[in-house]
């Protein structure tokens, strides 16, 4: 599931367009998508398939990421969202498995949104974890990958090995704690490896940070994290990962809560 969906996600791989809050749409105006609703200066916009309760849930969930407490600096949340609002950041959502009809289209949407976005996040049958793990990795792959690119673009330059986020990431491969052979396939693709690589480890520092591995359902039997990030908790990144764990501190934590992890439960229940 992980690696079709990444797979899925280089389709969208340099796509890195929000309405402004002044623009309104009719639905007939929205092209590939049926509906649209605005979170945090980010439009997301959804196929005709994906029920209004998700895509609400999906707004809620992404705006439950902007507590107010007292590691918020307020000039860098704000230089975040106007960068979000300036740069036209959008988000897509569809239904899970459209992705494998062959005739599936990921859509355009309207004007004046066009390449500031990454990968899908799938409505999924069942709810649950499987589901909030679907939601927060996709939220924060644009978080990362795109706004804090596009906000912060020396520190956040994934294609940099110089940068905070490539150093640090480097950092978790050498001390064996990110494990990167699952995406060997996709080295022919320089900036599209580099860009994976790095988009997916700034998910999983983040969800360590927040203590987020058992919500999300990326918790492995015998270990903090997975086999992939094997550690899966706030105090092993402090002392495990000082590079990660500065990055986090310096960007993220500034500008983003974590969420409330029983609002989170609440909107995706097992069905």
């Amino acid at each position: 599931m992980k690696k079709m969906t990444i797979l899925f996600s280089l389709l969208f791989a340099f796509s890195c367009g929000n309405k402004n809050n002044n623009d309104s749409y009719d639905t007939k105006d929205l092209g590939d998508f049926s509906a649209y609703i605005d979170a945090k200066n980010m439009q997301i916009f959804a196929k005709k398939e994906v029920s209004d309760l998700f895509l609400n849930n999906v707004g809620k969930s992404y705006e439950s990421m902007f507590r107010d407490g007292s590691t918020i600096n307020q000039s860098m949340r704000s230089h975040y969202l106007s960068t979000t609002k300036d740069e036209y950041v959008f988000q897509r959502v569809g239904l899970q498995n459209m992705e494998n009809n062959p005739n599936f289209d990921a859509g355009t949407p309207p004007k004046p949104y066009d390449e500031n976005a990454t990968d899908y996040i799938w409505e999924i049958k069942d709810g649950g974890k499987e589901q909030i793990g679907e939601v927060v990795e996709h939220l924060l792959h644009t978080v990362t990958n795109v706004i804090l690119y596009l906000a912060y673009p020396n520190e956040w330059d994934f294609n940099k090995s110089s940068s905070a986020l490539s150093e640090a990431m480097q950092e978790a491969i050498d001390k064996g704690i990110y494990n990167i052979y699952s995406y060997d396939e996709l080295k022919n693709d320089k900036e599209a490896y580099h860009k994976i690589l790095t988009q997916e480890y700034a998910y999983w520092l983040i969800l360590a940070e927040w203590d987020y591995f058992i919500i999300a359902g990326k918790k492995m039997d015998g270990m903090s994290g997975n086999e992939e990030f094997t550690i899966g908790t706030s105090s092993e990144i402090s002392s495990q990962l000082p590079l990660g764990h500065k990055l986090y501190k310096d960007y993220v934590e500034k500008i983003l809560s974590i969420p409330n992890s029983e609002t989170i439960l609440t909107l995706f229940p097992i069905k």
